[in-house]
């Protein structure tokens, strides 16, 4: 939905790619529902108005992917609002209600089998987080659905807008993929201020603390997984085994090991793709 709206763009203007959102919009609203109708057009309409913009323009892939992150980013964060104001419901309770009501349906399953009630909590303690955490990190959970979303509707625009003869920059590999120092550097910063504002009282601290450790966390893993593929590509493995690898050990106890490899990995430029960092 978000390529077409980009694809209008590339062949008329904004205000009839604009035009082409609220027209979508309306025969969304007359066949299915207002509710779906406003989602259409606040994300997807958006997020098309903007990459198509991008794309005309020429702007680099960095540029139109962060651009598109943001995009997402506030639209989401306008139609919760917008859910909270019109409709009364709050996203956020219901998406904490649902995973209560799927907790209580998992301990009802382990009790008919016969599990300890101890194991059981101590199961779910691990895979399902209380509903205190999950509204402190609600945040970043919206931020990195940004990032997920921005990246696949920008793989989804380079095959689609290909096929129709726009130029359109291909994603790096995730071999090639690498932490910039700006980027480093911002995220450590915001760590920090979190920390110093925990150390301060500083009042819902502790939010911020978890959000800025959840991000750090999530780039320098990201990082990490980029690194093991850039390895196994050296060992000459097929894609498909190296997915089989890196799946494997994202699902296993050795997951901590990898956001130490992509620490590691930043601070000694091993794989030398950051060239402002590559001494002569």
């Amino acid at each position: 939905m978000a390529n077409t709206y980009s694809i209008d763009l590339l062949r008329h203007n904004f205000k009839y790619s604009l035009l082409s959102v609220i027209a979508t919009g309306a025969i969304v609203a007359f066949t299915v529902d207002p509710i779906t109708a406003v989602t259409f057009a606040i994300i997807y309409g958006a997020l098309g108005l903007v990459m198509g913009y991008c794309i005309k323009n020429k702007k680099s892939v960095a540029i139109t992917f962060t651009f598109m992150a943001v995009v997402v980013f506030i639209s989401t964060a306008i139609l919760i609002k917008l859910s909270n104001l019109i409709l009364g419901q709050d996203l956020l309770k219901s998406m904490i209600q649902m995973i209560e009501e799927a907790s209580k349906m998992t301990r009802k399953l382990y009790v008919g089998l016969g599990v300890p009630k101890e194991q059981i909590d101590a199961l779910l303690s691990r895979l399902i987080p209380s509903s205190e955490v999950i509204t402190m990190v609600f945040p970043v959970t919206v931020l990195l659905y940004s990032l997920l979303s921005a990246l696949i509707s920008y793989l989804f625009a380079y095959k689609i807008f290909n096929r129709f003869g726009y130029k359109v920059e291909k994603v790096k590999t995730l071999s090639q993929w690498y932490i910039p120092v700006k980027l480093a550097t911002a995220i450590l910063v915001i760590v920090l201020i979190s920390y110093i504002l925990v150390v301060t009282n500083f009042p819902n601290a502790l939010s911020y603390y978890f959000n800025a450790q959840i991000l750090f966390s999530f780039i320098f893993t990201i990082n990490g997984i980029a690194a093991i593929d850039f390895y196994l590509i050296k060992r000459e493995m097929k894609g498909f085994l190296r997915f089989l690898i890196i799946f494997f050990v994202m699902t296993s106890p050795l997951a901590n090991i990898v956001f130490i490899i992509g620490i590691m990995d930043y601070i000694f430029n091993y794989r030398k793709l950051d060239y402002r960092r590559i001494r002569k």
